[in-house]
């Protein structure tokens, strides 16, 4: 169900010196805003200037200072956004200097940016998060803890604080020093634990739900807290230990959860095809979107960079359906905008290359 906003979350987005962008300017509906061009033209790189400004980093490069056009030493990324939130957010990417965040004028950091303009985003690597590391679901797992759960982002930083210094001492091969920081992993891990156990509670109906529109199939997930189930994580920290002192590392623990995905009962990364996999990412990024949009009142930012890849044109017409009746400010990607279905209230954006000049040019 939408969340009712008077104004749209980006009302104006600005960029200076950011990937092929010598400059660019964009005002984007409230609802589905669709960004088409031909290769290499800059439509992903509009996507990544509002995925930097909703996490200050890139889902495209390890590094941010590689979003920095090639030929200028600094970029900057601005964005407008509606009522109820931050007015103002703004970001600086240096290469000598590293990133300078902004919200309202005031120096901020990336959690700050992440309450003041969620972002979520769907894109041709989406599917990773059904076959790929428990590293990339713990992260799609804990942006919405974040959003939902007050408790979670103060306790997750204590907790791999203390995570890093274990490791430093069993690298160090000095269990006393290791084991004097089991009391605070266990008192702030099961914060952690608790927080995304809460929300996977929650989380699993709205997932059931989508994935019947996507798929026409039962999705299901199972949380795993990293280490065994029934045991207590302070027992699991004691009979870990020997293997933790040969290892170097901290083997047990909420650095360590996962969660298990089933489509009709079957574990889906054995399963699905490459396409129902991306359509299984959809639906637990849709439903998670719903829950953060619910908890805080506001629509969120969606990104779908080239949603047409790996799936048929009935399965794209189900994802945007569901996109347009789900609480998202969306920005959507393609070659062709006669090849996706528009809602009626849809804006229509072309990115492209100026000539042989390194820079794009966005047109309404």
């Amino acid at each position: 169900m939408k969340v009712p906003v008077p104004t749209p979350v980006v009302a104006e987005v600005q960029l200076g010196s950011f990937r092929c962008f010598d400059a660019a300017r964009l005002e984007p509906g409230p609802g589905f805003n669709l960004i088409a061009g031909s290769n290499a033209s800059g439509k992903t790189s509009l996507l990544e200037a509002l995925y930097f400004l909703g996490r200050g980093t890139s889902f495209r490069a390890a590094r941010a200072e590689a979003a920095i056009h090639f030929e200028a030493e600094r970029c900057t990324l601005f964005a407008r956004l509606g009522a109820g939130l931050a007015s103002r957010v703004g970001l600086e990417l240096s290469r000598s200097e590293g990133s300078i965040i902004r919200v309202d004028g005031v120096a901020g950091t990336r959690a700050d940016l992440a309450r003041a303009l969620p972002v979520q985003i769907l894109e041709p690597a989406s599917h990773e998060l059904v076959s790929g590391a428990p590293a990339g679901r713990r992260q799609f797992l804990d942006w919405g803890v974040f959003h939902v759960e007050p408790a979670f982002l103060p306790a997750w930083q204590r907790y791999r604080r203390s995570v890093q210094q274990r490791n430093a001492a069993l690298k160090a091969r000095n269990p006393a020093a290791a084991w004097h920081w089991d009391e605070s992993l266990i008192a702030d891990g099961l914060v952690v634990d608790e927080c995304r156990r809460r929300l996977m509670t929650l989380l699993q109906p709205a997932v059931q739900r989508v994935g019947e529109r996507l798929l026409g199939a039962e999705v299901a997930l199972s949380y795993l807290p990293g280490w065994a189930e029934g045991s207590a994580l302070g027992e699991a920290l004691v009979g870990s230990r020997d293997r933790d002192l040969q290892l170097g590392t901290s083997t047990v623990g909420p650095h360590r959860a996962d969660f298990r995905i089933t489509v009709h009962t079957r574990r889906a990364r054995d399963t699905v095809s490459r396409g129902q996999e991306k359509l299984v990412a959809a639906a637990l990024t849709l439903a998670q979107v719903e829950l953060v949009a619910e908890s805080r009142a506001q629509i969120v930012v969606l990104l779908l960079d080239e949603p047409g890849a790996d799936l048929d044109r009935e399965h794209l017409a189900r994802l945007l359906e569901v996109v347009a009746d789900s609480a998202v400010q969306s920005f959507v990607t393609s070659l062709d905008s006669t090849a996706v279905p528009l809602p009626r209230d849809a804006r229509t954006f072309h990115v492209e290359r100026a000539g042989t000049a390194s820079f794009a040019i966005i047109s309404g």
